[in-house]
């Protein structure tokens, strides 16, 4: 038997999915985007802004407080100071007295230092002199030396875009490229999720698209032990359903037309030896073929009853009936046959009196009928049957139970003994006149009746049948008082 694997249900796995791939995705983002945004802003920090011009700001007034003044600050300015940091003015210390440069990079930008009237000392953009217009004065830089405005710093970049500007285009590009890697991580994850959940759904649709086309044959893998693998299992069930169906579908069919068969060439002969002058036309010779005609009859009825059975069309005229009086009778119309046979047969019941059960009485007679004669007819003399029947108030049911001597039920036909035309012993049953249809019907009645009949083994020998019908409401309040 194979092992049963734990269940997991397909929504937990679906929502596996989906976190993996948005784990996955934000993964690759925060790594991207993240180092992306650090390096970005570390260089914004380092190349200029305001961080720059602050700095460049208190390195002039420096310069201001030890030249007492802006002489020699157009040198500064105007020349290659600000593209190459550490370069710097004689009087201002470091290498080449300006050491408080350092660190500074105003490349590609406008820097223009304006006196306290907001006229222009020196400007790599402006002409020394020019008055500064108020706007540009109120965005100036202040330059304080002990708490005096000594001049104005204007730093400007011109027609190029402004530092802040470039960050956030670099930042918007970096994280665009971040969501594209993101997201194609996240589509190739879930991708191969959802595939490798639509296997085993594809594997059933090309399987019963084969089994539509009547191929039987058909199974598919269960590979999972979630709904997909149930719903697998339950197909390959349904396959093997319609598999076994289609042979008792043909099975049957040639068991009806062998049972008809025999009857039929029985007829024709005697009724042919009757046309040529073989026979005379007496009741003697024409007796075989009334019986003939009585049992393809009585064939015929009982497939009518098993198909009116099968479609819910079986008409039952219920009452009440007092299952252990049904079976004292039934057991009565026997003696003949028992006495006959050299058999002894016991009715046994527990509570004195029999149940009552809501039913058909002739139908359940029927299945009575058919359950003693299986049981004489497989019981050597000698031998003995009993029926016995109880109450099982737990269950709210009503027992019945014929047990024989005989041989037994060969335990390889026990799962196919309630089948149609299924005979263990065909040649036996045969002679005996048996079609076949018996016990099939006896389950459908019971069944109709919202019972149900079983079969087995006993252990000391011998088959036992087990009818179960519900109780009838009155007797099970009789019971419970």
């Amino acid at each position: 038997m194979a092992r049963r694997m734990p269940r997991v249900s397909l929504l937990w796995k679906f929502l596996l999915a989906f976190l993996l791939v948005v784990v996955s995705g934000v993964m690759t983002f925060w790594l991207l985007a993240g180092k992306a945004t650090a390096r970005e802003v570390r260089g914004f920090m380092f190349r200029g802004g305001m961080t720059d011009a602050q700095r460049l700001a208190g390195q002039l007034a420096a310069f201001y407080q030890g030249r007492g003044g802006w002489v020699g600050v157009d040198s500064l300015i105007g020349g290659s100071s600000f593209d190459h940091p550490g370069m710097g003015h004689p009087n201002m210390g470091g290498p080449h007295g300006m050491g408080g440069m350092a660190g500074v990079d105003m490349a590609g930008v406008a820097v223009t230092l304006a006196d306290p009237q907001g006229s222009v000392i020196v400007s790599t953009s402006r002409t020394p002199g020019e008055p500064l217009p108020p706007d540009a004065l109120a965005d100036a830089l202040p330059i304080m030396v002990e708490g005096e405005t000594v001049g104005y710093l204007i730093v400007a970049t011109g027609d190029a875009p402004r530092p802040e500007e470039d960050l956030l285009r670099r930042l918007r590009r970096l994280l665009g490229l971040s969501s594209l890697v993101a997201g194609g991580v996240a589509l190739l994850v879930g991708g191969g999720l959802v595939i490798g959940l639509l296997r085993p759904i594809r594997d059933l649709t090309r399987a019963a698209r084969g089994l539509a086309g009547g191929d039987l044959h058909q199974r598919v893998s269960v590979r999972t032990a979630d709904e997909v693998g149930e719903l697998s299992q339950a197909f390959n069930q349904m396959a093997e359903n319609l598999e076994r169906a289609e042979a008792l579908r043909r099975e049957m069919t040639a068991d009806v037309a062998h049972e008809l068969r025999n009857p039929l060439a029985v007829m024709q002969a005697r009724l042919e030896g009757i046309v040529d002058g073989v026979y005379e036309p007496t009741a003697e010779n024409l007796g075989p073929v009334l019986e003939q005609a009585r049992l393809l009859n009585r064939l015929i009825e009982d497939l009518r009853t098993l198909a009116m059975a099968d479609s819910g069309a079986l008409s039952l005229e219920r009452e009440p009936v007092d299952l252990g009086d049904l079976a004292a009778r039934m057991v009565e119309g026997h003696r003949a046959q028992v006495g006959a046979a050299g058999v002894e047969i016991l009715l046994r019941m527990r509570e004195g009196t029999g149940p009552v059960v809501e039913a058909d009485p002739s139908r359940i007679g029927q299945v009575l009928g058919n359950l003693l004669s299986n049981a004489l007819r497989h019981t050597p003399e000698g031998g003995r049957v009993e029926v016995e029947v109880h109450a099982d108030t737990e269950r709210g049911l009503a027992i019945l139970e014929v047990r024989d001597t005989g041989e037994g039920i060969p335990p390889e036909a026990l799962p196919y003994i309630f089948e149609r035309f299924f005979r263990a012993d065909r040649g036996r049953s045969r002679q005996a006149g048996g079609s076949g249809l018996g016990l099939a019907i006896a389950r459908k009645l019971v069944e109709a009746h919202g019972g149900t009949l079983t079969a087995a083994n006993r252990p000391e020998g011998g088959a036992v049948f087990r009818m179960a019908l519900p109780l009838a409401a009155m007797d099970v309040a009789s019971v419970q008082s």
